[in-house]
């Protein structure tokens, strides 16, 4: 069984090593996007004096609009290390920073990120391929999340107490004795980080099966259906869509526990507007508490809600930890290094096992008959 095992170990990491090496290091550059972005767009996402003359936040949304002329798409509020807003417009697809100590306006390629992280997000998300490529970095993700790491750390399990400590060394050797252990022993020490960077980022597409599955493993009740695949079906009145300050004003009615994260406004009468509150605007440790409400864009009247402190068990565990165990951010610095370095263990798992692999072969093709 084991040498069978070792073989399907072999393939799914022939399979996926490739993609998920490729994976892996862009992850980890990703993982300090906040505070390298804040500094390569540090004149964008810093406010250029310390005074505030606008009252409040309706104030900045009027002022928006009556600045660029045109109906707001969405509106960020500053979070990590952004300190300015950022906003979108309707029929325009750049993106804009507003620095609400001087009220300027202003656009750095259009992009919502630096464009080096826009181009490695990219790499990361779907390897520049679009949907197709989507789905290639979540099945090589799981393969390697089940396949790769699961079942590589059986094969390495030691069977005996007396074992633990020689089979968690590096001994001196021969080189093929050093690249064996360096595989085993590197891959044993990161198993655990790196199947939760694996299986959270298969989640993002996977994300009805695996839920499921989290829902079996939790005792939990199914998780609610996602509100935004709803349509909604609401009363059009004879008035104009709420204004942008407006718009601001009636999400400050909701979750006063929780920080304004973001709008998304309605574009059409049947389209909903979109309300997003964050426990933390800062890079913090712990769960992240995502709320959100959709309401109409015409009354301000909530159609629903989604808050993770209302969810099923297995759903309330994924909306509140994915990003957090994704990105490494759950242990503050200390998880966010050890997720920086794991990003670059399936490189070094990979070129190992093809040194391993290559030397049976030609220790195979030298045996005489």
């Amino acid at each position: 069984m084991r040498l069978w095992l070792r073989k399907l170990h072999l393939i799914t990491a022939l399979l996926s090593g490739i993609v998920v090496s490729i994976v892996g290091i862009t992850g980890s550059l990703y993982v300090f996007e906040p505070e390298l972005t804040a500094w390569l767009q540090r004149d964008y996402y810093q406010p250029a004096l310390s005074a505030r003359p606008f009252t409040d936040d309706s104030a900045i949304a009027a002022f928006i609009e009556t600045q660029t002329g045109q109906r707001l798409q969405t509106l960020q509020w500053p979070v990590r290390s952004r300190q300015t807003y950022a906003f979108k417009l309707f029929g325009d697809s750049n993106w804009y920073y507003f620095d609400q100590s001087s009220g300027a306006i202003s656009q750095n390629k259009g992009a919502f990120n630096h464009p080096f992280f826009e181009l490695v997000y990219n790499i990361h998300a779907n390897l520049l391929l679009g949907e197709p490529g989507r789905y290639i970095t979540a099945t090589a993700s799981l393969l390697f999340a089940l396949s790769s790491v699961l079942l590589g750390l059986y094969l390495w399990w030691p069977r005996r107490l007396t074992r633990w400590r020689h089979a968690l060394k590096i001994h001196r050797g021969n080189a093929k004795r050093f690249n064996f252990e360096l595989h085993s022993v590197s891959g044993a020490l990161f198993a655990i980080p790196l199947f939760i960077m694996a299986i959270t980022g298969t989640y993002f597409l996977y994300t009805a099966p695996l839920q499921k599955v989290l829902d079996v493993l939790t005792l939990s009740a199914p998780a609610p259906a996602d509100p935004w695949q709803q349509k909604y079906q609401f009363s059009i009145p004879q008035q104009p869509m709420l204004s942008a300050a407006e718009v601001v004003q009636h999400m400050a009615q909701h979750y006063p526990q929780l920080y304004p994260r973001n709008i998304w406004f309605a574009e059409h009468s049947d389209d909903a507007l979109v309300w997003g509150y964050q426990n933390s605007l800062s890079l913090h440790s712990g769960p992240r508490r995502r709320a959100f409400i959709h309401a109409n864009p015409f009354t301000g009247e909530v159609l629903s809600s989604y808050d993770p402190a209302t969810l099923p068990r297995g759903a309330a565990l994924a909306s509140a930890w994915l990003i957090p165990l994704h990105f490494g951010e759950f242990g503050g610095i200390i998880t966010r290094i050890l997720w920086f370095i794991g990003g670059f263990l399936p490189l070094l798992l990979f070129i190992t096992g093809i040194k391993m692999w290559l030397n049976r072969r030609r220790k195979t093709s030298t045996k005489q008959p």
